[in-house]
């Protein structure tokens, strides 16, 4: 598997745990301590995520890491 389906892959799952919970994109942006712009580019898997900002959102969607990159 590409590097570049690894980010796309990661930010589909991001994206689709923080829509089943409601979470607009501006509000979970907040949340992790990020700002919009970015929050968008790891869901559209155009960027790299470090792991402490990979622990925030997990934290701040309620799961563990592991969950955001089981493909």
């Amino acid at each position: 598997m590409e590097s570049n389906d690894y980010k796309v892959k990661l930010g589909k799952n991001i994206r689709e745990l923080r829509t089943s919970q409601g979470i607009s994109q501006r509000r979970f942006a907040l949340m992790v301590g990020t700002n919009q712009t970015y929050l968008w580019r790891i869901e559209k898997g155009t960027t790299n995520v470090g792991i402490d900002l990979l622990y925030r959102i997990a934290r701040a969607l309620d799961v563990r890491v592991r969950d955001l990159i089981d493909f």
